[in-house]
């Protein structure tokens, strides 16, 4: 049985259910929404005295479409919609299952709809700003994004919000994501402080960890061109190359082109030397499961947040970053918080790290 402060409410429209069979709730910090999954299954009588509608149905009449929040052991932990709802039941039982998002997922999957779909001159923050407007979602902005004005930029007709957001957030190294009250994220340069140890033999419970080179080169190397003008013609700028180098142990290159037309030398410089962050910071994943979903017995975790994991089995004892953080429940596992980890640095967090 779940503590009494572990404890799942689902509110809509000023009602509220906390009697589930199962809580399923998972943050993603690089991600366009949070996704949740309840289940609830009849505890009373299959018909009711008067041969009407089962008493679950009764208690449970939230529909898709329905805005709603949850809080997890009286903390906040989304604000959202229902997008499903399943109902199953034959003679001897019956159950519901309500499936949703946080409010970002729907301004995520609509198309940009400007007035004139230009952007030029414009930088990242101010084009999220005015391309999310008309969908009454937040934006926050983590750390210190890339501010480089795009000289020319124009979305493509029908190209979706998040889709067009990460397009042109890669060649700033700004990392695209929403946190689960309903605001999209902006992720630049930043460092958090460690908010929790994670140590083998105490409070990890299980933990599953991959050091891999699978996506790791020698060679990053991204090729790009400039609009042309008087000043800036011929191969100087239909031929702008950025190099950076990586720590494959094997010769390898990956050449990558760059998503939009840049300005400078320095910005298809930079737009490879991102190339090479993200890569270099698959090496680690680690996923690790703890009791409860309490830190220190006061916080909910936090997808985003950093902790610092000591494991001599699993090869760490470095800072890692939680990207996602997902929230279960149920009678067989009990309440749990899983944890999936990775390097700080393609998440834009300047903490020390060292995959060696």
């Amino acid at each position: 049985m779940p503590k009494p402060q572990e404890v799942a409410v689902l509110e809509v429209n000023g009602l509220t259910f906390d009697d589930w069979e199962s809580v399923w709730v998972q943050q993603r910090w690089a991600d366009s929404f949070t996704y949740f999954r309840f289940t609830a299954a009849e505890r009373d009588p299959i018909i009711n005295k008067r041969g009407g509608p089962f008493p679950l149905i009764e208690k449970l009449q939230f529909k898709p479409g329905d805005s709603c929040t949850i809080t997890l052991a009286g903390q906040l932990a989304v604000t959202g919609y229902i997008e499903t709802r399943q109902v199953a039941y034959d003679a001897n039982a019956h159950g519901v299952m309500l499936i949703g998002k946080s409010a970002t997922a729907w301004a995520a999957r609509s198309s940009v709809d400007t007035k004139t779909g230009n952007f030029d001159k414009k930088n990242i923050v101010q084009v999220a700003q005015e391309v999310i407007a008309p969908y009454g979602v937040g934006l926050n902005v983590i750390g210190s994004p890339d501010l480089t004005p795009f000289d020319k930029l124009q979305n493509e007709k029908g190209e979706l919000v998040w889709d067009f957001l990460e397009r042109i957030a890669r060649p700033r190294g700004v990392v695209m994501g929403s946190d689960s009250k309903g605001n999209f994220l902006l992720i630049g340069e930043h460092s958090f402080p460690v908010v929790s140890q994670l140590v083998e033999g105490q409070n990890i419970k299980s933990c599953q960890c991959i050091i891999t080179e699978e996506h790791t080169y020698t060679e990053y190397r991204v090729d790009g061109q400039a609009p042309a003008s008087d000043d800036n013609s011929g191969t100087a700028s239909s031929e702008l190359t950025g190099k950076v180098g990586g720590t494959s142990p094997v010769l390898s290159r990956l050449i990558t082109a760059a998503e939009q037309p840049v300005k400078t030398q320095a910005e298809i410089q930079a737009r490879a030397a991102n190339e090479s962050v993200w890569h270099e910071g698959t090496k680690i994943q680690a996923t690790i499961v703890v009791q409860g979903w309490l830190r220190d017995g006061s916080s909910l975790w936090q997808a985003g947040d950093d902790v610092h994991v000591y494991s001599p089995m699993a090869m760490l004892n470095n800072t890692l970053k939680i990207q996602n953080c997902t929230f279960t429940q149920d009678n067989s596992g009990g309440t749990l918080t899983t944890l999936d980890l990775v390097s700080p640095n393609p998440l834009r967090d300047r903490a020390n790290f060292n995959p060696g």
